[in-house]
C-alpha cells in the first residue's frame, strides 16, 4: 500500500467516523431536549404543589389560631364561674 493510498484509506474513516458522530449528536440532542423539557413539566409541578401547600398550610396556621382564641376564651370564663363559685360560698 503506498502513501497516498494509506492517506486516502485514513480520510475516508475519518469521514465514515464524523458521519457516525454527527448522526449520534443529533440523536442524542432530540433525547436530551424531550429529557429536559420533561424534568421542567416535572419541577412545574412540584412548584405548583409546594404552593398550594403552603396555602393550605396558611389556612390551617388561622383556623388554629382561631381555634386557641376560642379555646383562651373558654379557659377565661370557666375561671371567672370557678372564681364566682368560690365567692359564693365563702
Amino acid at each position: 500500500m503506498s502513501f497516498w493510498e494509506a492517506v486516502a484509506l485514513v480520510g475516508t474513516m475519518a469521514t465514515i467516523l464524523g458521519v457516525f458522530i454527527t448522526i449520534y449528536g443529533l440523536i442524542n440532542n432530540r433525547v436530551l431536549k424531550e429529557e429536559a423539557r420533561s424534568i421542567r413539566e416535572m419541577l412545574d409541578r412540584m412548584d405548583r404543589r409546594h404552593e398550594e401547600g403552603r396555602q393550605a398550610a396558611s389556612e390551617a396556621r388561622g383556623e388554629l389560631a382561631e381555634i386557641l382564641k376560642r379555646l383562651g376564651e373558654l379557659v377565661v370564663s370557666e375561671g371567672e364561674k370557678t372564681r364566682e363559685a368560690v365567692r359564693a360560698k365563702a
